[in-house]
């Protein structure tokens, strides 16, 4: 780049030169310096394209660059991939988790209702721990159930906390009778055999969720005189309630293999939604 003095005397010397080959002949002189006013815009054009090209270049980086992040920020953190699992972990059952943890010990907190957050730490214990390709990607979060038969609609039910007693399910509209309630399909995950399910219980990341877990796992048949599975589920639906008697009870599976609950009697809006476990699931078998 020229300096600011060069840049002033260049046309000086430009002008003598078209002077003294130009001298005596003004239609050469006039003819030159056209010429050259005509080779200076140009290369001023051609300088302020290169300029417009330099900050368009500029750009395309930094946008990319904005795009790119190192993976320890992005990524989020995993569990821990080896688990400190005590020597006889192999035979603990339900009542030694429950025993161990300690659940009977629970403070009242432990039996609020879940956040998402909460949901969310099961469900990736759950991928980390029993099955990495499982997906859960139902728009409908965990806290108001799953997608019943529109995509993105939950459905009628919502979870509440009972003063002073348990956790549960209630109707968040009027149900009418043999009306779909629940299709576990599209709520409950399984375990491939006993130990999976023990590797999940001691990688949750709070103990309180194991209490819990201890009492929202089921043993049942998906086949007629098929073999049984350990179920659970990550939303609300976990939460119904056993009736304390038969005409409690409102809600009902069509059969002791199915995961679809039907409505047994017309169920008020605000009504809690009652089924019962005795004769459908075992608990213990697992």
């Amino acid at each position: 780049l020229r300096t600011n003095q060069q840049r002033h005397a260049r046309p000086n010397q430009d002008e003598g030169i078209a002077i003294e080959f130009g001298r005596g002949n003004n239609h050469s002189q006039s003819k030159y310096v056209k010429s050259l006013s005509s080779k200076t815009t140009s290369t001023r054009k051609a300088a302020a394209n290169a300029v417009v090209v330099g900050i368009a270049l500029t750009l395309l980086l930094i946008v990319g660059l904005s795009h790119f992040r190192p993976q320890s920020i992005t990524t989020k953190p995993k569990l821990k991939l080896k688990l400190d699992l005590p020597k006889d972990w192999q035979s603990w059952t339900f009542k030694r988790f429950q025993r161990e943890f300690p659940c009977d010990h629970r403070p009242s907190s432990a039996f609020e209702l879940y956040t998402v957050e909460d949901f969310q730490m099961m469900r990736d214990t759950y991928i980390q721990y029993v099955d990495r390709s499982y997906k859960f990607d139902d728009p409908v979060p965990p806290t108001e159930g799953y997608s019943l038969h529109v995509k993105g609609t939950p459905p009628p039910y919502h979870a509440k906390k009972i003063p002073d007693g348990p956790r549960g399910l209630f109707a968040s509209r009027d149900i009418h009778k043999g009306e779909l309630v629940h299709n576990g399909t599209k709520s409950d995950v399984s375990f491939p055999d006993a130990n999976a399910w023990r590797r999940f219980m001691f990688g949750l990341p709070k103990r309180e969720m194991g209490c819990d877990v201890t009492e929202w796992t089921w043993t049942q048949g998906q086949v007629k005189n098929g073999p049984l599975k350990l179920m659970t589920s990550f939303t609300i639906s976990i939460l119904i309630n056993e009736g304390r008697t038969d005409e409690d009870v409102n809600v009902l599976p069509e059969s002791d293999v199915s995961p679809l609950f039907y409505a047994t009697s017309d169920i008020k809006k605000g009504e809690e939604l009652l089924t019962t476990y005795e004769t459908l699931y075992d608990a213990e078998h697992g």
